[in-house]
């Protein structure tokens, strides 16, 4: 039960759950394992509640069916999705599958509802969760219908580094195609966008490590 309660205080809007609501959630969610490339979910399907990252990734995604893949976001341990649905009964937009070896923890629509209905704080927690969600989103379609690849690149970069805003050597655990499908590019067009940043004095690419030669020029290069 302990182990349980700390997943679910790693999501989040739950991390200040009552202890009797966090019992609650626990007693009644469970850890599921999967193989690296395992669907966990498709377009259509009616998910049993949200999903918790505890170990490995999850590949968040959406196809054309002509092979075209949008990766939405590479969802690393505390994050969640599945959310949507547990409010409006709807059928899930996005395809989920195991990018590596993962585990996620299955937290039931119903008792989230329930939690949220009683407790203000969670109910509030949720919908700042939700607002974030829309900006990431709103963030992904100015960035594809905008700007270029190369901006593209570049502001990819500019957020992984923001997240150790010390530091400027950027580190990437997924692979080119990977991060490609995320800004909507090939792997051959996002491979030549590293080498012009590099030959405009940018940023040095020994991929997958990245290191950033000028944090504010390459913040205005990739504003367009």
């Amino acid at each position: 039960m302990a182990q349980a309660i700390q997943h679910l205080r790693s999501i989040t809007f739950l991390a200040g759950i009552p202890p009797a609501a966090a019992e609650e959630l626990a007693a009644v969610s469970q850890i599921r394992r999967y193989e690296d490339g395992h669907r966990v979910y498709g377009v259509g399907d009616k998910v049993a509640g949200i999903f918790v990252v505890v170990r490995g990734c999850l590949k968040i995604f959406r196809t054309d069916g002509r092979g075209h893949v949008q990766v939405l976001d590479f969802l690393k341990p505390g994050q969640c999705v599945g959310e949507v649905p547990v409010f409006d009964g709807s059928p899930i937009a996005s395809n989920a599958e195991a990018h590596g070896e993962t585990e996620l923890w299955l937290v039931p629509s119903d008792a989230i509802r329930r939690v949220a209905h009683r407790t203000p704080e969670v109910a509030e927690a949720m919908i700042q969760h939700f607002a974030g969600k829309i900006r990431h989103l709103v963030s992904l379609v100015d960035a594809l219908s905008l700007h270029s690849v190369p901006e593209r690149v570049a502001q990819l970069l500019l957020e992984e580094q923001a997240k150790n805003p010390s530091r400027t050597l950027v580190e990437f655990a997924e692979t080119q195609e990977d991060l490609a499908q995320c800004i909507g590019a090939s792997r051959e067009a996002f491979s030549r966008a590293l080498r012009l940043l590099t030959d405009l004095g940018l940023i040095q690419s020994t991929f997958p490590v990245v290191r950033i030669l000028d944090v504010p020029k390459l913040q205005r290069y990739a504003k367009g």
